[in-house]
């Protein structure tokens, strides 16, 4: 896997210390901010709140840390990719939708449709769109990441990958 990514930045937006890893063992150069070219956004889960006990602004935050935050980093990264006329990758980790809670099911299979959608609409302009639907933590999860952005992964666009939580 080494090399993979040899050339490239990439911003990680969150945490996920194997997703870092994997992507700085196949030679990608990780960024703050700025120009790059690929993000890969990683979602802490919320804490489970029972769908009963729930607030208009518990809800509304969840959906916007698990879907509105991500479109919004994705969408700003396609427009600086079209504007130096380059492509990127774009991926997407984060609970799958039978995680915890009605807000985090909302908002898990709200991004697989913007997945799904964003990976048809921007593949014309040479930006790909994936996501990982995993609670996993491991280099199983680092290194399909830094597959689903490199260069062998060239026609993977749209994709929805889970990897199961069990050991």
């Amino acid at each position: 896997m080494s090399g993979w990514l040899a050339g490239k930045t990439a911003r990680l937006i969150g945490t996920h210390r194997a997703i870092e890893t994997e992507l700085r063992a196949a030679g990608a150069v990780l960024v703050a901010d700025g120009d790059c070219d690929i993000i890969v956004h990683v979602a802490a889960p919320p804490p489970h709140v029972p769908a009963h006990q729930q607030s208009h602004e518990e809800w509304r935050r969840v959906l916007a840390q698990g879907l509105d935050e991500r479109f919004f980093a994705a969408q700003a990264f396609a427009a600086a990719c079209r504007e130096r006329q380059a492509t990127g990758a774009v991926l997407f980790v984060g609970a799958p939708e039978q995680a915890l809670g009605t807000d985090q099911a909302a908002a898990a299979g709200a991004l697989v449709n913007l997945t799904k959608t964003l990976g048809v609409e921007w593949a014309r302009d040479g930006i790909r769109v994936n996501s990982i639907l995993t609670h996993r933590q491991d280099a199983v999860v680092g290194r399909l990441a830094a597959y689903l952005v490199s260069d062998y992964a060239a026609y993977v666009t749209g994709a929805i990958m889970g990897v199961d939580t069990d050991d």
